[in-house]
């Protein structure tokens, strides 16, 4: 079987197969999916970028809180909608009436974290 991917040595013993495009069905873990979601590995049309968006913010809150304040001049106490929508005002991305236009936001936070403009992030550790 010829799945096309590309085989990686990563040490004596250890080989990695690289299948770009080729997804378990099904994901044990719901994470595996969302951090899938979060690197553009599971396509935005099938996904709803502003929940995703949400729990990315939430993530890298807890985990790298001064990424979103480094590259976005938020702080990062609070509930992720409010740092959400701290992002996009200071973005500028309002609609008429001044409402928040987290479609944009999603949109440009998600793209500027796929292309590692929020800094070196791991998302997954092995564990201990």
């Amino acid at each position: 079987l010829d799945i096309g991917g590309q085989w990686v040595t990563l040490s004596s013993d250890i080989e990695l197969l690289d299948t770009p495009g080729i997804l378990w069905n099904k994901f044990e873990d719901m994470r595996v999916g969302i951090h899938l979601a979060f690197t553009g590995a599971i396509k935005d049309d099938v996904v709803d970028t502003e929940t995703l968006a949400l729990e990315l913010i939430r993530t890298l809150s807890e985990k790298y809180p001064g990424s979103l304040t480094a590259r976005y001049g938020v702080e990062t106490d609070g509930e992720p909608l409010e740092i959400y929508e701290k992002i996009c005002r200071r973005r500028g991305f309002i609609l008429r009436g001044g409402e928040v236009d987290y479609e944009r936001g999603a949109a440009v936070l998600l793209d500027e974290f796929r292309a590692g403009k929020l800094g070196r992030i791991s998302l997954e550790a092995p564990d201990a």
